[in-house]
């Protein structure tokens, strides 16, 4: 998104639209899927020698779930987005879309979970526990941390 510093007015300026996902960088993620455009809606306006760029930032994505590896549908919002940039009297344009890009990235989660309720996969088999219980016998108690059962610290 570029902003042209004649068009914002004295009083400042609205500006609403969308940006093409592709800005994210995403595309060969195996984790994370962008379902549609970014949407922005921002005041901006000059104040001394900065222009001040303030809003809101919105995008649908699919995640893959971190316990079950199913992807969910979330939207990504970031209802604060602020820079200030620095403007000269030779500058005639500010290019915003590397700290759209930034703020999105940074809000993406880095362990995303469907539902607090979600059982994830069986250790054993790998069967998505929320479709069903799997025929697997639950571990035995023999594993190298069952000693620590019997650990008195009191």
């Amino acid at each position: 998104m570029i902003i042209e510093i004649p068009k914002v007015s004295a009083e400042g300026a609205q500006y609403t639209g969308e940006e093409n996902p592709s800005i994210l960088g995403l595309e060969d993620n195996q984790l994370v899927r962008v379902e549609g455009p970014i949407r922005y809606d921002f005041f901006v306006q000059i104040v001394s020698q900065e222009l001040i760029v303030q809003g809101s930032l919105n995008v649908k994505l699919q995640v893959r779930c971190s316990k079950c590896a199913e992807f969910f549908s979330t939207t990504l919002a970031d209802l604060s987005f602020l820079r200030a940039y620095e403007i000269t009297g030779s500058t005639s344009s500010v290019d915003v879309t590397g700290d759209i890009r930034e703020e999105l990235l940074l809000d993406v989660p880095s362990f995303p979970v469907c539902s607090d309720a979600c059982k994830g996969l069986c250790p054993q088999c790998g069967k998505n526990l929320n479709e069903g219980k799997c025929g697997c016998r639950p571990p035995s108690g023999n594993d190298g941390w069952s000693a620590l059962d019997s650990l008195k610290l009191s």
